[in-house]
């Protein structure tokens, strides 16, 4: 049989109900004719909650307990879907990433996967078992868990069905599949069919919270298809996959960091590299190097203490940094924009004096400004309205 991965995000599985929901789900694709490998975060708002446990007792809490900590989580979940998959008749067995022969740098917190063994996985489908793997896991170099940092269960969900040879990779959300913007704050958004990988990655990068920017590179990489759809509506979802873009650039899509930190370095201070090391690079959102005083620009979002270190900052380093803590970017997104010079257009849509931009930049593939936190929204409305709804051809405008 083939096999399919399922990855179920932690709204998916917030409360016993929604639990039972995912194990029928599993269950009928197990009846259909599948190897199921079942991916799980942790419960609702439980990791959440955890750091907010930790940081209450300790200022900055050690990674490598908060990794013990965190791990926690997820091995809640898996263990509560395998006894809901059983109580439908289904023999199934609950792993954890360790177990499931998840390997990882040396890096608690933020670690990478550097490799899959998942010996144990294929023994348990061959036995005729649903396998459900905790994600967001995985063992490191000293044999200790390490956790892979936000978002890390889409990772982890790719990485197994690289390693299992997968005939795809199935991330589960509350939303239907990838929109052209996020649907709560733009009414014109349209969910798209299909993406590259080169487009998801920039859109999550950018601040889209459907996938993981990492599992869409490994996925890339590996060349994992992977379908975005939702838990509870039966719609078609999203295919992200390996095609490339059309003949002319064309914006597919915008994305929004609501909550930037700009972090700027005296020229001469070496705490570029200390502060990239103490956010990870998952918080890095842009390292500009090539100024004569050296800028951070860093996504909260990313970050597990953001609000302790910003304060931290500002409280014990203000002799070597300026930070600002009051900005947000909006990005436009599409194969070979950034190429076509498109950052005169984007101007342009946010309007002469109404939106103040305090810096733009492009990659191949994207166009970005830096705008005041509350501005994000209403620029992002502006840049789809632009872009998007009135379908602009980037070659002749």
């Amino acid at each position: 049989m083939s096999i399919i991965v399922q990855k179920y995000g932690g709204s998916s599985v917030a409360d016993p109900a929604r639990l039972k929901h995912v194990a029928r789900k599993i269950v009928e694709a197990r009846r259909s004719g599948h190897d199921i490998v079942a991916v799980v975060s942790a419960m609702g708002d439980t990791t959440s909650e955890l750091l907010d446990l930790a940081t209450g007792l300790a200022a900055e809490p050690g990674y490598r307990e908060l990794d013990m900590l965190l791990s926690s989580g997820e091995r809640i979940s898996m263990s509560l879907l395998s006894m809901a998959i059983q109580e439908l008749g289904e023999s199934a067995i609950s792993l954890t990433g360790p177990q499931s022969g998840i390997y990882t740098t040396d890096r608690h917190f933020d670690a990478r996967i550097e490799a899959v063994h998942p010996r144990r996985v294929r023994e348990e489908l061959a036995r005729g078992r649903i396998v459900v793997v905790a994600g967001f896991q995985g063992e490191n170099p000293a044999g200790e868990v390490a956790t892979l940092g936000r978002g890390g269960s889409d990772t982890t969900a790719v990485a197994l069905a690289a390693a299992l040879d997968a005939e795809r990779c199935e991330i589960y959300s509350d939303v239907d599949g990838i929109y052209s913007a996020d649907p709560r704050i733009v009414d014109g958004a349209t969910r798209l069919q299909e993406i590259s990988y080169e487009e998801m990655q920039e859109l999550a990068r950018h601040g889209a919270e459907v996938l993981n920017p990492r599992a869409v590179s490994y996925a890339a990489s590996h060349s994992v298809t992977i379908h975005a759809r939702s838990t509870f509506s039966p719609a078609g979802g999203t295919v992200i996959h390996g095609h490339g873009g059309g003949d002319a650039p064309e914006v597919i899509g915008v994305a929004c960091h609501r909550e930037l930190v700009r972090v700027a370095l005296d020229a001469d201070s070496s705490l570029g590299d200390e502060l990239i090391d103490r956010v990870g690079l998952a918080g890095v959102f842009r390292d500009n190097t090539g100024a004569e005083s050296r800028e951070l620009l860093l996504s909260t979002a990313a970050m597990a203490d953001a609000n302790a270190f910003v304060s931290r900052l500002q409280r014990e380093l203000s002799d070597y940094v300026a930070v600002d803590a009051d900005l947000g970017s909006v990005s436009a997104v599409g194969f070979g924009v950034g190429a076509a010079s498109a950052r005169s257009h984007a101007l342009r849509a946010l309007g002469s004096g109404a939106t103040q931009i305090h810096d733009s930049f492009e990659s191949t593939h994207s166009i970005t400004c830096v705008v005041d936190a509350p501005r994000v929204q209403s620029a992002l409305r502006g840049l789809h309205r632009y872009f998007v709804e009135s379908d602009l051809n980037l070659a002749v405008a």
